[in-house]
């Protein structure tokens, strides 16, 4: 039934008598045959089925995330290879143009060849690309290249818009998968933490490593995790009630959203998910000095694309803490991943004008209006001027 309708749809764009859309039927009922959404190389079927109809000497699929266009998966595809670099001028297109096909007869010649950035690193002559569509958006970009300058028919434009709106699907329900996936999961760590009762030191109230644990799956299992976070330790033995009093005193001054973590006997750790590392730093010495200059070591947690747990900072952090154990006095020491990135300046709001303060009211001063006075043996006159002549 799926392919009838496919050839019903693109029946009209082929001349009678071709074999194209003999040719689109075929090719769509092996990719039909090749696997589904739970097929882990479905992608790559498709890919390598586009080549074989095509005749084309590469096949890519290019995912964007945010604004950076990268290849996922390509044919041929050898073993160790380096992913092949999407060209951002043609992607460019396609974002501006989802619903059109990007056809590039000659990468030598043509409107496209001022907008190339290097045209020594593409090995292909001629192209083809068309968007795999998401709703509004556009989800992938799909292209193949040739090793020859060629014209192309209509049946190859509409073999490309076909493949790739069966596998805008298959994404699409990879995307809904996950998402629930990444749901359920969230769901049940929410319950975990309403019902583990061993989520808080018994000491100090404060989060413990367990509680610690479920907040990181949460945060690394999430797309929305921050580019960077800032992560302090410090040591400080408790001998009793007091100790823990002051502890959560000090405590209280890291703002809503960050966290102070009992991670052991003596050992705490700070951790700030959205503040900046400017506000973080003020933040750590005033911590510091409330508890009495302890020694404190910091660093930033970067999770990265691949999710890094806090372990992959740990170093940093014991070796900024051992430093600052070694000085005398004690103070903050930051050890600082490299190529970490920098810190972007506050924006400042414009400053609003301040309303100028009311008046009161004062009644208009009225004067008294000017009358002629008539003087006797005298002409008119002005009241306060001099007399006038006499008629």
């Amino acid at each position: 039934m799926g392919l009838q309708r496919l050839k019903n749809r693109y029946a009209k764009r082929f001349q009678p008598g071709s074999g194209s859309l003999d040719r689109l039927a075929e090719a769509m009922r092996v990719l039909n045959q090749s696997g589904g959404a739970g097929d882990p190389f479905f992608l790559a079927r498709c890919l390598e089925l586009l080549a074989a109809h095509l005749g084309a000497a590469q096949t890519t699929l290019v995912m964007l995330n945010g604004d950076v266009p990268e290849t996922r998966w390509w044919h041929p595809e050898l073993e160790d290879e380096e992913p092949p670099a999407a060209v951002p001028s043609f992607c460019q297109w396609l974002l501006e143009n989802p619903e059109r096909i990007l056809v590039v007869k000659d990468m030598d010649e043509g409107p496209h060849v001022p907008f190339l950035v290097d045209r020594g690193a593409i090995p292909h002559r001629a192209a083809l690309g068309c968007a795999l569509r998401q709703g509004e958006g556009v989800k992938a970009l799909l292209f193949a290249y040739f090793a020859e300058p060629r014209a192309f028919p209509r049946a190859e434009f509409a073999l490309l818009d076909a493949v790739a709106g069966f596998m805008g699907r298959v994404v699409e329900i990879e995307d809904l998968k996950l998402s629930l996936h990444r749901l359920e999961e969230s769901l049940a760590i929410t319950r975990a933490v309403m019902e583990d009762s061993s989520i808080r030191d018994s000491e100090t109230d404060l989060p413990n490593l367990r509680y610690l644990e479920v907040w990181q799956r949460a945060l690394l299992g999430s797309d929305q995790r921050p580019e960077s976070l800032v992560v302090a330790e410090f040591h400080l033995g408790l001998r009793g009630r007091k100790d823990a009093a002051r502890l959560l005193k000090a405590a209280e001054g890291v703002r809503a959203g960050d966290l102070v973590v009992r991670a052991g006997p003596g050992r705490f750790l700070v951790i700030f998910q959205r503040t900046p590392r400017s506000v973080a730093h003020i933040l750590l010495l005033r911590l510091r000095m409330q508890l009495g200059g302890v020694p404190m070591g910091a660093t930033l947690w970067l999770p990265g694309r691949e999710g890094q747990g806090l372990g992959a900072c740990q170093p940093r952090l014991d070796a900024a803490l051992a430093e600052s154990r070694a000085l005398e006095p004690p103070v903050l020491v930051w050890h600082l991943p490299e190529g970490a990135p920098e810190e972007k300046p506050p924006v400042r709001k414009p400053t609003r004008r301040q309303p100028s303060e009311p008046q009161p009211w004062q009644p208009m001063q009225l004067q008294a209006p000017k009358i002629p006075i008539q003087v006797p043996g005298q002409g008119a006159s002005t009241a306060g001027g001099p007399p006038t002549d006499e008629d």
